[in-house]
């Protein structure tokens, strides 16, 4: 009977197994590697966790050691971060060559430890490293609660056999003996099935493991989170975060090199010398060696009374010439110094360029008494190159210089037709408002001119209701006043025309400047 239970328990287990079902639930009692698609209870830190499915992609970012201690738990874990997403924070088992980085970082972290506290390095690091190496081999396996279970039975039956007294059948009858012999068949058997079983559900687990690499954490379950790599915490109050990969800055020469040399005379002396706004470490009167011709803006600078006086020039530097810029500093003042290769840039601060507005200056300028501002944006367009633009601090008493190299469009003709375009249209509506405004003049002398024909015919009527009363009398005054009426009514009909002609000059240029501006 307890074969045949002990069969068909066997038999449903490796159903199950070969079934593949699409969600496993796995029990972690150090909040081990998970599956996106089946959450894990972990025994003994209460962490759920989930592994990626294996068709997710691999997150950017740089994947460090840390070290993380979970709400609950007595003991910090070791394990690979690689990002925190909504809220879950993704972890995952360190392979073999992570293991040997991860302890070699615990080792440099122990022997600074002791060199701070004045102690001496142990000479059996080497021993302990040994014993390390073979709890590696033990911890390759995936303890889950089956394979617990498995191995704690396995190791009370060796103990059981192991204490049991041995018993080596003298004195039994044939019958006993048969029993014991039936007995120890049976247990055979059972051994076997469970061996079987045992290896199943580690092979199991090996496999669901490597499938599944990630365990996946709520952050706020976590106490803390270690970057053992650089040596900081990691903000937990971050619902989004990777750790970002370091760029090794290349240093990049104070300005172009080359054959040509340049002078540098500061007035007063005993300034300091920048290009294009990068500080040199030389003083005025210098030369500036092996740069390469061009154009560049050279600054100058000199503390005056604890504050800081600047002067500059836009130089252009020739290598087949002698070259030479003095520069004096000039009094303390808000400047904006825009300069730009190649010049005569459009130059829009504050807003981006738009067909209703011209730009604000064009290059190379140095705009005074400019207002300081903490993030002033500027723009800059022309006709051939990329349009660029620059968000500075306009600091006050400093002459905040913009040196921007434009980008030349070489190949996008599409790109150059659709500037010019733009600048067709833009010159359309300056050209419509101008018309606009002018349209304004030949109105409004229009309006006068009817204004003062309509006083001459007004006049007119006058002395015609005049002379007419005294039409029986033929005098001098009546003649004259005859003489006046017609000297009116032609002046009146004259400004009459005027203003008629003004008007509809008026008008034309209004309806042309609302055509061109709109």
């Amino acid at each position: 009977m307890f074969k045949r239970i002990l069969i068909s328990s066997f038999l449903a287990l490796a159903g199950a197994a070969f079934a593949q079902p699409s969600s496993t639930e796995l029990v972690s009692s150090s909040a081990e590697v998970v599956s996106s698609s089946a959450e894990v209870v972990a025994s003994s830190s209460s962490a759920t966790v989930v592994a990626a499915s294996s068709a997710a992609e691999a997150p950017k970012g740089r994947e460090v050691p840390v070290r993380y201690w979970i709400n609950g738990d007595s003991v910090e874990l070791e394990a690979i971060f690689v990002k925190i997403e909504n809220d879950t924070v993704y972890l995952k088992k360190p392979t073999e060559a992570e293991q040997k980085h991860i302890d070699k970082i615990a080792d440099e972290e122990a022997l600074a430890l002791q060199e701070s506290n004045g102690q001496q390095v142990a000479d059996s690091l080497e021993d302990e490293n040994d014993d390390v190496d073979i709890k590696k081999d033990s911890a390759d396996i995936i303890m889950t609660d089956a394979v617990k279970d498995s191995l704690a039975a396995r190791a009370d039956t060796s103990t059981a056999a192991e204490a049991a007294p041995v018993d080596d059948g003298s004195g039994d009858d044939l019958e006993t003996a048969l029993a014991k012999e039936d007995t120890r068949l049976k247990n055979e058997e059972i051994e076997k099935y469970e061996k079987e079983l045992r290896e199943r559900e580690i092979q199991d687990s090996i496999a669901a493991a490597k499938k599944n690499p990630y365990i996946k954490i709520f952050r706020f379950e976590l106490k803390r989170l270690y970057n053992m790599e650089d040596e900081v915490m990691i903000d937990l109050s971050l619902s989004n975060y990777i750790v970002p990969e370091i760029k090794e800055e290349i240093e990049k020469d104070l300005y172009p090199p080359g054959k040509a040399n340049l002078l540098v005379v500061s007035e007063p002396e005993s300034c300091s010398l920048f290009v294009n706004g990068i500080p040199l470490k030389i003083v005025a009167p210098d030369t500036i060696k092996n740069i390469k011709p061009g154009k560049y803006t050279i600054s100058v600078m000199k503390v005056l009374k604890d504050v800081e006086w600047w002067g500059s020039a836009v130089v252009r530097i020739n290598a087949d010439s002698l070259n030479k810029v003095t520069i004096p500093v000039v009094r303390p003042s808000t400047r904006l110094t825009l300069n730009t290769n190649p010049e005569a840039v459009e130059v829009y601060v504050g807003k981006e360029p738009s067909v209703n507005r011209m730009p604000d200056y064009m290059t190379d300028i140095v705009v005074d008494n400019v207002k300081p501002q903490v993030g002033a944006t500027v723009f800059f367009r022309k006709v051939g190159y990329r349009d660029t633009s620059v968000t500075m601090e306009i600091k006050p008493y400093m002459p905040n210089l913009v040196y921007v190299d434009m980008t030349p469009v070489l190949e996008d003709l599409d790109f150059i037709e659709d500037q010019k375009d733009f600048d067709k249209e833009r010159s359309q509506r300056r050209i419509g408002r101008g018309l606009l405004w002018s349209s304004i003049v030949p109105i409004l002398a229009g309006g006068v001119l009817w204004y003062l024909a309509e006083r001459d015919w007004s006049d007119a009527a006058d002395k015609k209701h005049a002379y007419e009363k005294l039409s029986a009398f033929d005098s001098d005054d009546t003649r004259r006043m005859v003489k006046d009426n017609h000297e009116l009514n032609d002046s009146g009909d004259t400004k009459c025309g005027v203003a008629i002609g003004l008007g509809a000059l008026g008008l034309g240029l209004l309806t042309a400047g609302i055509i061109l501006a709109f």
